[in-house]
């Protein structure tokens, strides 16, 4: 009974409560595997890595024959940069269950983070080939992702079977997603966009708020980062490092300036890291009693010194340590006036893509989160407005810092943008940027299999066969609001 709580509890996000409740389960029986396992889970959400390695590998040897603690442990060990570990992990769950597809799909999924495009194609290949799990449609789903297939071979058959052998919403959804980017590439874009339509349906059905409700937030954000306060950093503050933060809209090619950045022996990343959101951010509420953005009008200067050691401290766990860290998580852009006070020497790159470009792609492609703006049109375009609104508010207050790059400028002129961009970071133009498809340096994003690739445009004007269809969805969208608005307000008959 209290396994099943703490379980529960777990599975809410109550983390401070299942913590609690596993650990009363170790004080009366310390070798139980579940709880072990619980606390390893809770350790791994809060990106306490060595201590997840700890517990999950003693959950591990408490239930040698349950997958799920081995999974885990592998993503620790890739927490604790120890890859190998991870591999040697991954593999050895795959034979305890060689008849089972789940353990083939996260050794694939580890291959494809590092680049080993060959031998996740292989392992998926070999997992379809045992039957229909739920996992089944990951499989299938990653298996598209690779493009090798046309006309007559193809896995269309195969996800329109798995559809009649599921009544589960996300994989459902996962199959029409693969199933719209199956007929794209068979450049059938009525079925396709029919598909991603399907898809954005379902998962729009998962959100449990609309992108309109985040309005007042990034109002308060803009009000509670003034001129006078970003004007107030320590101008005088130098650093051996230098952050970069690559900010902007999901899908406009962060991943791909990543790699190019950190292809130069100057250059590291975290990745898509959070911890200015989740710990930076934490602290400064916790410490001042007051939520983001209001914390920042009680700035002092022994918290900004703290909140910027929380940071310091991160860059340290990162596998090396460079001159440049790169933190490429998008949505940084909404604590930039922050990042600053911490980092005065930080520099922001702005990624720019044209509107249509992004729109397509993030409607086209599957985001496992169920934030409204991932899954639909119209919620989209109010993100990228609320985006637009605050970069203008940024280049007002601390234009010096941000540097906007363009995803078409960078693909028909990669030489001349990237030595803009080494202007404003002062550095040196090195050719080194342009062999970035052959790093093995990890990859988690959905760009994981473009960007093993050389530099293309294949991409630019790929959305302009959709332009149409996702203008008319738009319309479709805006009159179908306004009806609703209508019938809201409409006077209720006798």
């Amino acid at each position: 009974m209290l396994l099943e709580k703490a379980n529960q509890l777990l599975n809410e996000n109550k983390l401070k409560e299942a913590e609690f409740h596993f650990k009363t389960i170790l004080d009366s029986d310390p070798e139980n595997g579940e709880a072990l396992f619980g606390l390893g889970r809770i350790a791994l959400r809060l990106e306490r890595y060595d201590a997840a390695v700890y517990l999950l590998q003693r959950a591990c040897e408490r239930l040698p024959h349950m997958l799920e603690p081995l999974h885990a442990l592998a993503d620790a060990f890739n927490g604790v940069h120890s890859p190998q570990d991870a591999l040697t992990v991954l593999e050895y769950a795959k034979s305890i269950a060689s008849h089972n597809p789940e353990p083939h799909y996260y050794l694939a999924q580890h291959y494809l983070t590092y680049g080993e495009l060959d031998k996740a194609y292989s392992i998926l290949k070999h997992a379809l080939g045992m039957g229909n799990y739920p996992v089944t449609a990951y499989i299938l789903f990653e298996l598209v992702q690779f493009g090798r297939f046309n006309n007559e071979q193809n896995y269309i058959n195969e996800l329109h079977q798995f559809l009649t052998l599921t009544n589960n919403l996300r994989l459902k959804m996962v199959c029409y997603y693969a199933l719209g980017k199956s007929y794209d590439q068979l450049n059938d874009t009525e079925q396709a966009f029919n598909y991603f339509s399907l898809a954005n349906k379902l998962q729009t059905k998962l959100t449990q708020f609309r992108t309109r409700d985040l309005e007042p937030f990034y109002q308060r954000i803009i009000e509670q980062n003034t001129a006078e306060l970003i004007d107030a950093r320590d101008k005088t503050f130098t650093g051996t490092i230098t952050p970069i933060f690559i900010i902007g809209m999901p899908r406009s090619g962060s991943t791909l300036v990543e790699q190019m950045l950190a292809s130069h022996d100057d250059f590291a990343s975290l990745g898509e890291d959070a911890s200015i959101s989740n710990q930076v951010v934490a602290y400064l509420e916790q410490q001042t009693q007051l939520p983001y953005p209001d914390c920042l009008a009680e700035l002092n200067q022994g918290l900004i010194n703290n909140a910027r050691n929380i940071y310091i401290e991160r860059i340290k766990q990162a596998p090396v340590v460079r001159p440049f860290m790169i933190n490429k998580l998008p949505a940084n852009y909404q604590s930039l006036g922050l990042i600053y006070l911490l980092f005065p020497n930080a520099k922001f790159i702005n990624m720019q893509r044209e509107y249509d470009a992004i729109a397509w792609s993030v409607f086209s492609n599957y985001f496992a989160e169920n934030e409204p703006y991932f899954c639909s049109l119209p919620e989209f375009k109010q993100y990228f407005d609320l985006y637009q609104q605050l970069m203008e508010h940024w280049q007002n207050v601390m234009s010096e810092a941000v540097f906007d790059l363009s995803y078409e400028a960078l693909i028909s002129d990669s030489e001349q943008t990237l030595t803009a961009l080494c202007n404003f970071l002062n550095i040196e133009y090195s050719t080194q940027f342009l062999d970035f498809y052959k790093s093995k340096k990890p990859v988690a994003t959905l760009s994981k299999t473009a960007v093993r690739q050389p530099l293309t445009d294949k991409a630019v004007e790929k959305y302009k066969r959709y332009e149409s269809a996702m203008h008319t969805l738009m319309r479709e969208s805006q009159t179908s609001s306004t009806s609703q608005q209508t019938d809201q307000n409409a006077p209720v008959g006798e």
